[in-house]
């Protein structure tokens, strides 16, 4: 500002100005405040990761035996066996921690990781940013998108071991950035490398991101002269190689990130390791960071684009790093790989991000001469924190993107098997050969140590060969599978999940050999004696179990609001309902409904009785169908993303032959839950219906669709594949429908006609 127009400015004005600006950086104060609340409150989470039970159990361990084990102890299929288990140090941790402060309080840790996340993240983007950070905006266009960083980060931030992988990069990042400045810095690489690799798998990770430096380095130095060489770096890379011997496993650990990475192939029983070519892997969190890859692509080509007397080579690396642009490339391939790898690519990315909006803010400003209103924008900022922040305290984050987590430092029976536990302690059980399933087995392990021994637990390929999960895959879909391991170990009693393996429970319950003796809305107990009655069972009672003081004074703190979620008798009694369902018991189901208020889960339950008894009855069919699609409506209308009531009626459609009002339905499941295989594979077949009944070849689109969707869920299933082979071929796509028919046209559970079909499309592809 000149003297001239300083003159002309009025006092009144001048102090207008003065005061708009002092509340513009209080605005940005507490906006930068709320990006670190957002940090903690995001972290501070009811525990339903039942990893954490095993190494809880492992931690409880070490510090009993003061040893760290070399071979499994915790399992009775393969007690002894081999067993490399890298994070036994977050272990003792946790255990320490729980012991200290109560088991929902390592939650506090996740926090504490969380905020040095946001800290570095922070100090990294002002680094790589100094160019724009003086700005009076710039500084709420970073928060803006730190926010959203952490909205898209939040499905990772829970607690497991991972969380220090994601701390340890973004740090090696944070700290080879400042190298050039801070040399002597380079050399905690090392110790932070030590701690890592007795920590998390990933520790591989840091050896990934200063082996690209110091290559980038060299490359640049021998590019021009007048770059130093990266000696320090060097030595501080072979140094971080150095320290992964200091381990309970010695020099194994050196190969062991390759081993690692190659279990991504081969471990197919969690969707968190889903790769890009898979349906599990493009969830909400994968098209944002795929948002972040666009806009840092961008920021690159721009960057090209700029006039330059430099090559524009030379002037892209001098303006972003060899390094930076290898990394990202590197963190894409490592991100494409497996889901829960996203989050080290936005780690990657944000810095770019945040320097790409920069870049196109000031190049708006430039070109339009316009000034942004950096109180306004302050505004905008502050109130997206405080939206965020009431949005998690509340749940209602976690509503809006169906995720299963709630706000606050606490654990229940509703997400882990306590009541099941208890059941085994009080009945002598808990030392018996028990199965259970891999899920619900880490918390019996944590809680009935040192008597019980898993079956199968979620260490996974740490310990337990992959034949052996498929063999226990095939357990929970086919029970004569179950008998298999039943005849072998002699089972006293049988532990099982209710959502997630109705098809063992159904043989389970209506085997003679077992008896339904404990059940819950979470898990069920099957104990192995002769009760051909089956009288029902009541349902057990549950609750949050009360949180350590230390635990209750966090939860209070962050919303003096705070209340642990309860089950109430009435939604006890309607989980009781469910169970009986899920277990073929529908005439139970009713009569334990038959007196409850309406609600969409009452109707739903009326609406599957008359559903099962239209199939069971078919002199009545009419009558029960029309019931049935009454209940299933109202249920429908009271819960519009009741999953169950529109699969219901779609079935109910469906095995009328009404293939267009069915499919209605199932696409209305796939738009509920994207991921169900079975809604795919049934609106798959209503379209295959609409073909070939009706001959509407312009839902042939549309079946293939569902059947791909099916396949990329359930690769090799012979029969998904027919169906797409055929498909294909009405599409006229020799080139996909061959080779599937090719392989599928001599399995034995394929009819006379379509290996006749298979055939035929093969012979009329063959001169295509």
């Amino acid at each position: 500002m000149n003297k001239k127009t300083e003159k002309h400015i009025k006092p009144a004005e001048n102090n207008s100005i003065v005061s708009e600006n002092k509340w513009n950086k209080n605005i940005q104060f507490i906006s930068k405040i709320f990006i670190f609340l957002v940090a903690i409150v995001l972290s501070l989470k009811a525990i339903k990761e039942p990893d954490l039970w095993w190494q809880l159990a492992t931690g409880d361990w070490i510090l009993q035996n003061k040893s760290i084990p070399t071979t499994d102890v915790f399992s009775f299929t393969y007690f002894g066996t081999k067993w490399i288990n890298i994070k036994w140090g977050f272990e003792v941790l946790i255990s320490l921690w729980a012991k200290a402060f109560g088991v929902e309080f390592i939650y506090v840790i996740q926090a504490l990781v969380t905020v040095g996340l946001v800290y570095f993240m922070l100090k990294l983007i002002n680094l790589k940013n100094a160019d724009y950070v003086n700005k009076p905006w710039a500084l709420n266009i970073i928060l803006l998108c730190v926010f959203v960083f952490l909205a898209v980060a939040s499905n990772r931030i829970i607690g497991r071991p991972e969380m220090f992988s994601h701390l340890f990069t973004l740090v090696f990042i944070y700290l080879i950035n400042l190298y050039k400045n801070q040399k002597k810095l380079i050399y905690l690489l090392p110790l932070l490398q030590l701690v890592w690799t007795n920590m998390h798998e990933a520790f591989g990770t840091g050896i990934v991101v200063i082996g690209i430096f110091v290559f980038a380095a060299w490359v640049e130095h021998f590019l021009d002269k007048s770059n130093e060489k990266p000696l320090n770096l060097s030595i501080a890379f072979f140094l971080c190689i150095a320290v992964i011997v200091i381990n309970p496993y010695g020099f194994e650990m050196l190969s062991r990130p390759f081993e690692i990475f190659s279990q991504l192939n081969t471990n197919k029983y969690t969707t968190e390791l889903s790769n890009y070519t898979t349906h599990e892997y493009w969830q909400t969190s994968t098209y944002f960071t795929l948002v972040f890859l666009i806009i840092s692509s961008l920021n690159i080509i721009s960057t090209l684009l700029e006039k330059s007397k430099e090559k524009k080579l030379k002037h892209l690396i001098n303006q972003f790093g060899l390094a930076n642009i290898i990394l990202i490339i590197a963190f894409t391939i490592l991100a494409s790989s497996a889901f829960r790898n996203l989050i080290f690519l936005n780690i990657v990315l944000l810095p770019f991000v945040v320097n790409g909006v920069l870049k196109f803010f000031v190049f708006i400003s430039k070109k339009t001469k316009f000034i942004f209103p950096t109180f306004y924008i302050s505004l905008l900022t502050f109130s997206v924190g405080l939206v965020f922040y009431i949005s998690i305290v509340s749940n209602k984050f976690y509503e809006i993107n169906k995720f299963s987590h709630t706000y606050g430092l606490q654990f229940s029976a509703m997400q882990n098997p306590i009541g099941a536990a208890n059941y085994l302690k009080e009945n002598k059980l808990d030392s018996k050969t028990l199965f259970s399933d891999y899920l619900s087995s880490s918390y019996l392990l944590y809680s009935l140590s040192p008597n019980f021994k898993t079956f199968i637990d979620l260490r996974d390929l740490d310990v337990f060969p992959d034949t052996f999960f498929q063999k226990n895959a095939e357990a929970y879909a086919n029970y004569e599978s179950y008998k298999i391991f039943d005849e072998k170990f002699n089972f006293k009693a049988a532990v099982v999940l209710n959502n997630q393996f109705k098809r063992l429970q159904i043989g389970l319950y209506n085997d003679s050999n077992y008896t339904l003796s404990y059940f819950d809305p979470l898990v069920s107990v099957f104990v192995k004696q002769k009760n051909n009655s089956k009288t029902p069972l009541s349902i057990a009672n549950l609750n949050y179990y009360k949180p350590s003081i230390f635990s209750s004074i966090i939860n209070y703190v962050f919303n003096p609001f705070y209340k642990p979620i309860e089950i109430e008798n009435e939604e006890q009694n309607t989980d009781a309902a469910l169970f009986y369902l899920s277990i073929g018991n529908y005439k139970q189901a009713k009569q334990l409904v038959s007196n409850s208020a309406s609600n969409s889960a009452i109707n739903y339950i009326k609406g599957q009785y008359y559903f099962n008894m239209a199939i069971a009855d078919t002199s009545n069919r009419t009558y029960y169908n029309d019931s049935a699609i009454l209940f299933l409506n109202k249920a429908v209308k009271e819960n519009e993303n009741y999953f169950e009531a529109y699969f219901s009626l779609g079935s109910i459609e469906l095995n009328q032959g009404n293939f267009l009002s069915a499919v209605k339905h199932f696409e209305k499941c796939c738009e509920i839950d994207n991921n169900s295989l079975n809604a795919h594979l049934y609106a798959g077949e209503c379209y295959k219906g609409l073909v070939e009944v009706s001959k509407a070849l312009k839902f042939l689109p549309q079946f293939v669709y569902h059947l791909e969707v099916s396949n990329e869920m359930n690769p090799n299933n012979p029969n998904i594949e027919w169906n797409l082979g055929v498909a294909y071929f009405k599409q006229g796509k020799c080139n996909l429908s061959t080779p599937i028919l090719k392989k599928v046209k001599d399995f034995e559970g394929l009819s006379f006609e379509d290996k006749n079909m298979a055939e035929y499309c093969i012979t009329n592809c063959s001169g295509k």
